[in-house]
């Protein structure tokens, strides 16, 4: 009978550190590229990789898979790795752990292209007419191209996660000093995880629910909080990335589309710098909150620590 327990103290143990990079030091390599005899896993004069021989299917194989970026740091264990350990690998990836990654922006776009072609394909949806949007052009184009650039479009608007992730999690246990470059590349992460959940949704609707689970899961193992501590902070980036949003698509509305709400011949350019630096006080006040409340909290956790 499975021990469910230790079962599960494996997988935790193989989620926090899945790669093995012990050195073969009993076998010595003929290296076929250079002809030097060594022991290792790579040739030290030519850097080649040990057992590399003849070709042969397995090298037809990987040969084929090199296109789509399935052969040396694989895509597809890549996309494995993010399901099974997202916050983790992300981890491994911005605290130097490179090597056994997928460049993550040309996967983003790989998968965006592929997720595309099969929505097309099996899936296919008719876009929404231009007259649709009276009033709202700049958001009709925005959307438009989101949805024929699906890459580009969720990172576009994941990229208002960045700038609250850095105020509320930059001193988290586990990430010490976390930065905005960073906050880059753990949005692009996310976003190939949000374009497979999107394909996965169209199968089976209720699989969109995973979203929300692996934005937490995300967070949760990369930055190191409890499960509260990575909720509120994870809630109040979202509320401020939707309300920077809203600013954007506010600022970006034709005169015309608010018209109703003004009795007033008032400039639409008067408007649109009302509702500008409306969106930008009330931003700056939930940013400056969030600062000052994630400070705190990081004060009274680091008075707990001495004291303990």
């Amino acid at each position: 009978m499975i021990d469910l327990k230790k079962a599960y103290k494996r997988f935790r143990a193989w989620q926090e550190n899945p790669f093995s990079y012990a050195m073969d030091e009993t076998q010595t390599h003929h290296c076929h590229n250079c002809g030097y005899e060594y022991v290792g896993n790579f040739c030290p004069r030519c850097s080649q990789k040990a057992n590399m021989g003849e070709v042969s299917w397995t090298s037809v194989r990987e040969g084929v898979m090199e296109i789509w970026g399935m052969g040396s740091r694989s895509m597809t264990y890549t996309i494995w790795q993010l399901l099974w350990r997202p916050g983790y690998f992300v981890r491994d990836y911005i605290t130097g752990k490179r090597q056994v990654s997928f460049p993550p922006v040309k996967m983003l776009l790989i998968v965006a292209i592929l997720v595309t072609l099969i929505e097309q394909l099996f899936f296919p949806v008719e876009p929404k007419p231009l007259s649709d949007y009276e009033g709202m052009d700049a958001i009709n184009v925005f959307l438009e191209w989101s949805k024929k650039n699906q890459g580009w479009g969720n990172l576009a608007i994941y990229s208002m996660m960045i700038l609250p992730t850095w105020l509320l999690f930059r001193y988290s246990p586990r990430c010490t000093a976390h930065t905005l470059p960073q906050g880059f590349f753990l949005q692009v992460f996310m976003c190939v995880l949000v374009l497979i959940i999107t394909l996965l949704t169209r199968i089976f609707t209720p699989l969109g629910a995973l979203l929300p689970i692996y934005y937490f899961l995300t967070y949760y193992q990369l930055f190191g909080y409890g499960v509260w501590g990575t909720l509120w902070r994870l809630t109040l980036c979202s509320f401020i990335s939707i309300l920077m949003v809203v600013l954007i698509v506010l600022t970006a509305i034709d005169y015309g589309a608010m018209e109703s709400f003004s009795e007033t011949e008032v400039p639409a350019w008067s408007m649109k710098i009302f509702i500008a630096l409306l969106g930008i006080g009330i931003s700056g006040f939930v940013v400056l909150a969030s600062f000052l409340t994630n400070r705190w909290v990081e004060k009274r956790r680091t008075k707990k620590q001495k004291k303990e």
